[in-house]
């Protein structure tokens, strides 16, 4: 036996240039080097093993045109990504010269090919970097023919070169078809990008414009009530006022949706008029003097005397609301607020400052981007759609200004807005005054709902009712939540997660209804910090919120929340949630209160009722646990969920202790080993109790067990039954479709024979009265053989239509191709044929089914398609046959119906009867662009 040959010695002995490395990117580790390749490179093969490529060839630093170690990085970097081949084209990769050889870099070019090497895994284990030094033919090429025996001892190698050099040519013509191929995909996405951006522009505008109508018919009536009411107190005035004040807000939020959608259209341009800036400053600013005293905030306006300049007074008047109610939003108590306007040469600068927490610097140009906000989803503490400085952004450029933000020196951050002072040439400036001016319509609402002064805590009234606590930073939302609840129970308010822990710590309510979004501490940290103390762990948490997001809601109700409400919600809702809570919570005091009434429930309970020990060893167990485990309380009491779970273990043991000491409520189904060896399945319900202990509840599932696979022997016999019934069918469905051939037939031949035959002798009776020598006679008894010629032609191609010979005696394809003729005959629909040679054994029972099927779809391309050709194709694929019919024509559109499908009855009847015998039929459209029938129906064995 021959030794197994030596593969390193090989590799180091090949006469090419190669080296072996690890798809370690970005080292590639030199693992293997031929002695060709250290020749060339003049190094040594114990000084690159083990070292990174680069490592040991590196640039030259001397040549700043350098790039042979990043273009040979990016095709080791392909070839790791794709495991293929990536051939390179001819680099200039100087190598550096042994010391010995006086240092430096050597000038050299090479012609790399970098391959992948696969493991039996198909996991990619090395990569194979081979190089060709032609070194000597660039120099040739770029000298020139110097000497013709120079030139003529090189020619060899050049041709051979020449010809690598066009198979290298010939692999990046084919990348670059891939990269056209690709880059015309990326032009279909982006147009269908921009077309999504279209429609969602329209959407906003159409939704805003519909949406203004209902609420110019909520605000007129309010305006109108409260006009009215005065002080009379017919009506409820509060309540009005917080339903214009929220209308007021939505009304904004849907101006906000179509300036974004006007923009994006280019509806809206600067309409200049000769303005007074600082007056129109002076005026913004006034909206936010209370603001700035109900929230404690030091409000500073530094303006000049005069400025003017040609500028849209709307525009600049919603740029300055919404910097300022972006500032007073997010700027805590005691600290600044600052707007300056100055002159800078031909323009003006506005600043507006806050020592709110300030704009990290990843997100100082993602917050001009539209529904962009720095917090989202359940960390965001504040309100807004993020269209605010979008639109501000946007106004400030159609002025041809810029707006940027930074660090203010306040602390917080400074928006800085920069508008030239004169219109460009060519626009319409109309007088002060004259352009509608700035309005401060909305002002107020707006100034409201984005900057309210922090409520303090509502204390409850007292009385004997249970004890709500109602956590929300909306003050119109708490007030309606408390007066909802109010005539139930007494209720106590607080405006954020922090001034619920403190309520809920000083008064202990018995129910706590909470929001999650809010200033500062939100709703779910709240909850998470409840449930992290034991005296809460009875008392239920209700989540009110806008979200309507299923993975928050489980989040929080894993968490220890007992409800989730989502607004809008209906009072009712709320109060009956809240009742059922409370009454839970009741019964649990009372259950307390009275240790005898809970003995006797405990034990007279119909399920069985285990307590634990806070590691979870029995410590009591009620008269249905005993039955229920087939242990007596003694053989119960001491044990462990591991001694009578059937899966059992120690690992679960700790995860169960786990759950429960992470205070989470435990749902299972368990099955238990009784002492009988029999087992039982129960559904447990596992918690911790207040004083350490856990609870666990089990109740016997075994009846629904034996119920779910009686259920599903039940299930096997009507699967078996359907089957044996389907098989039926389809035998049945054949018989029918013999029957009908052979029907079809003889009426063909009845038809045929003898229709045809009277036919032929009223021919004959005819021929002596068309030579008549009476004229009128002679001319009727020629229109009347007409006649009788036409019906005699109809009676033949009905005979054949209804059993075409050809199809019995030629087979399916000479039949589609003599129905082509009849259809073009009759209908003017030129059908082309074609198959694609295959034998495809059918029975005669499949032949007329496609043959009626494709003569069905055919008539309705003629009828219905509006063309004047079609095609049908014939193709085997594995054991089944593939009929396609197709055309270009109109379309249909599959939800309008059967008529306009061409699901007659004809179709409906054959698709019937294909899927009795194993095949289907499908008809696909698309209005203006065609449609197509496929066809599949089996192929007879051998």
């Amino acid at each position: 036996m021959n030794p197994d040959p030596d593969f390193r010695l090989l590799f180091e002995s090949a006469p090419g240039l190669y080296l072996a490395l690890l798809p370690d990117a970005p080292r590639y580790t030199i693992v293997a080097a031929s002695s060709a390749y250290t020749r060339a490179t003049m190094t040594r093969r114990e000084e690159l093993l083990g070292r990174g490529l680069f490592e040991m060839f590196p640039d030259n630093p001397d040549d700043p045109r350098a790039d042979g170690e990043r273009n040979l990085r990016a095709s080791l970097d392909r070839v790791t990504a794709g495991a293929a081949q990536d051939a390179m084209p001819i680099q200039k990769y100087d190598v550096r010269r042994p010391a010995e050889q006086g240092g430096g870099f050597e000038e050299r070019w090479w012609s790399p090919v970098n391959s992948p090497v696969l493991a039996r895994d198909g996991t990619l284990a090395y990569l194979i970097h081979r190089v060709e030094d032609v070194t000597e033919f660039v120099r040739l090429a770029q000298r020139g023919a110097e000497q013709e025996e120079t030139a003529a001892a090189m020619r060899s190698n050049a041709e051979r070169m020449e010809l690598e050099i066009f198979q290298r040519a010939q692999e990046v013509q084919q990348v670059n078809e891939q990269l056209r191929s690709a880059n015309a995909e990326i032009s279909t996405l982006y147009d269908k990008t921009r077309e999504l951006d279209r429609l969602k522009t329209e959407f906003f505008a159409n939704v805003s414009h519909e949406l203004r109508t209902p609420l110019t018919l909520i605000l007129g009536p309010v305006q109108r009530m409260l006009s009215s009411a005065g002080g009379s107190g017919a009506v409820d005035s509060e309540a009005l006022e917080v339903i214009e004040r929220n209308a007021r807000t939505l009304l904004r939020h849907v101006d906000d949706l179509l300036d974004v959608a006007q923009l994006e259209e280019e509806l809206i341009a600067p309409a200049y008029e000769q303005t007074d800036v600082p007056a129109l400053a002076r005026l913004v600013a006034s909206h936010f003097s209370s603001v700035a005293q109900e929230l404690d905030v030091q409000w500073r306006v530094v303006l000049p005397d005069s400025l003017e300049a040609q500028l849209d007074p709307q525009m600049l008047q919603r740029v300055l609301f919404n910097l300022l109610s972006n500032a007073f939003k997010f700027t805590p108590s005691g600290s600044h607020v600052r707007l300056s306007i100055e002159p800078r040469g031909e323009r003006l600068r506005i600043e507006v400052a806050d020592g709110g927490p300030g704009i990290p610097q990843q997100w100082r140009e993602a917050i001009f981007e539209r529904f962009r906000q720095v917090h989202g989803h359940s960390e965001r503490r504040h309100p807004g759609t993020g269209l605010g400085l979008a639109i501000a952004r946007q106004f400030v450029q159609l002025h041809g200004g810029s707006i940027e933000v930074s660090e203010a020196p306040e602390g917080g951050a400074l928006f800085v807005v920069e508008l030239p002072r004169t219109a460009p040439p060519g626009a319409t400036v109309q007088p002060a005054g004259q352009g509608g001016g700035a309005r401060a319509v909305g002002s107020q609402a707006m100034v409201a709902s984005s900057s309210r002064a922090p409520a303090m805590p509502v204390p409850p009234r007292p009385g004997p009712e249970p004890l709500v606590l109602v956590v929300e930073d909306s003050a119109d939302m708490s007030s309606f939540i408390c007066g909802t609840l109010a005539p139930d129970c007494r209720v106590a308010a607080a405006f954020d997660g922090a001034q619920g822990l403190e309520q809920a710590l000083s008064l202990r309510p018995d129910l706590i209804v909470t929001d999650i979004m809010m200033p500062g501490t939100g709703g779910d940290a709240l909850v998470s910090e409840l449930r992290q103390r034991r005296e809460f762990d009875d008392t239920p948490v209700v989540v009110l919120s806008a979200r309507a997001d299923e993975a928050l809601r489980i989040k929080l109700l894993r968490e220890g929340a007992q409800d989730y409400l989502v607004k809008p919600f209906a009072t009712e809702e709320l109060r009956a949630r809240v009742a059922t809570q409370l009454e839970r919570v009741q019964a649990m005091a009372a259950m307390r209160r009275s240790q005898e009434y809970w003995r006797e429930m405990f034990s007279e309970s119909s399920e069985g009722i285990l307590i634990g020990d806070a590691q979870c060893s029995i410590v009591e167990a009620n008269a249905a646990a005993c039955m229920l485990f087939g242990r007596t309380r003694e053989q119960l009491l001491g044990t462990e969920p591991r001694d009578w779970l059937v899966t059992s273990g120690a690992e679960a043991g700790s995860r169960l202790l786990a759950d429960l000491h992470n205070g989470h409520p435990l749902s299972r189904e368990w099955t238990l080993k009784r002492p009988d060896g029999g087992t039982v399945h129960v559904d447990v319900t596992v918690r911790n109790l207040s004083d350490g202990r856990c609870i666990a509840f089990f109740r016997d599932a075994t009846p629904r067990h034996r119920r779910e696979r009686a259920a599903e022997a039940l299930h096997e016999e009507l699967e078996r039954r359907v089957t044996a019934r389907t098989e039926q069918l389809r035998r049945m469905a054949a018989d029918l479709e013999l029957a009908e051939s052979r029907e079809r037939r003889q009426i063909a031949r009845d038809l045929h024979d003898d229709l045809g035959q009277v036919l032929a002798a009223a021919r004959i009776r005819l021929a002596s009265l068309c030579r008549d020598e009476r004229d009128d006679v002679r001319r009727q008894a020629l229109e009347v053989s007409d006649l009788v010629e036409q019906a005699n032609r109809s009676t033949r191609s009905l005979a054949a239509q209804l059993a075409p010979a050809v199809l019995y005696e030629l087979g399916l394809l000479p039949a589609l191709e003599w129905l082509a003729d009849e259809i073009a005959i009759h209908f003017g629909l030129k059908t082309e044929v074609c198959d694609d040679g295959e034998p495809k054994p059918l029975s005669q029972e499949v032949r007329s089914l496609v043959y009626r099927a494709t003569r069905e779809l055919l008539i309705n391309v003629a009828k219905h398609a509006g063309v004047d050709s079609a095609t049908v194709t014939l193709t085997r694929e594995g054991s089944s046959m593939r009929v396609r019919v197709g055309d270009g024509g109109v379309g249909f559109n599959p939800g309008a119906g059967a008529s306009n499908a061409g699901g007659g009855m004809g179709l409906v009847s054959a698709r019937e009867r294909l899927s009795h015998i194993g095949g289907s039929l499908d008809i696909r459209s698309v209005p203006g662009d065609g449609t197509e029938a496929t066809l599949v129906v089996p192929l007879e064995a051998g």
